[in-house]
């Protein structure tokens, strides 16, 4: 799980900046850069294992927490995509639902998430390259579930995915 923090600097961006899920993976990488060179970015990563502890809605509540906390500013006020508030952060917040499409500040943000997602997903491949992680990015393709089938979860392989657990029993 990944999430990114954005405090933009200034918000005239060369390349289009748009929800991250509207974007191609390229046009993705391209604002990713733009953003970089004009935002002050945090990240934060939970891994596999802590997901299945405590589900996959309170991992990206802390994955957003460690990315507040990764800014190098504490920020005025935090706008937070979805009608929920982050625990542990002593700051004002506002929900912002589908805010992805409705703050710059946030599309910003979920493009950062989703090229280092992304990255982490090549990287992955790499040390695992019979899952196809690189192709897939880790969603549940007939490739991915097929590759899973064969070869039995890898180490990064949440236990409490479906597919996953239905193997291990």
């Amino acid at each position: 799980m990944v999430a990114g923090a954005v405090v933009l600097r200034r918000s005239a961006f060369t390349v289009p900046v748009d929800d991250s899920k509207r974007l191609s993976p390229r046009a993705r990488r391209r604002a990713f850069f733009a953003i970089l060179a004009c935002a002050d970015v945090g990240i934060g990563i939970v891994e596999p294992s802590a997901i299945d502890t405590r589900n996959i809605f309170h991992a990206s509540l802390e994955a957003m927490r460690q990315a507040v906390l990764h800014l190098p500013e504490s920020p005025d006020r935090l706008l937070i995509d979805g009608p929920w508030t982050v625990p542990g952060l002593d700051l004002p917040m506002t929900p912002v639902v589908h805010g992805d499409r409705r703050s710059l500040a946030i599309a910003c943000a979920s493009i950062v998430a989703k090229v280092v997602r992304d990255e982490l997903m090549c990287w992955y491949d790499r040390e695992h390259p019979v899952y196809g992680f690189a192709r897939h990015k880790g969603y549940p393709t007939a490739a991915h579930l097929a590759a899973l089938v064969a070869h039995g979860p890898s180490p990064i392989h949440r236990r409490s995915f479906r597919p996953v657990a239905a193997l291990l029993t």
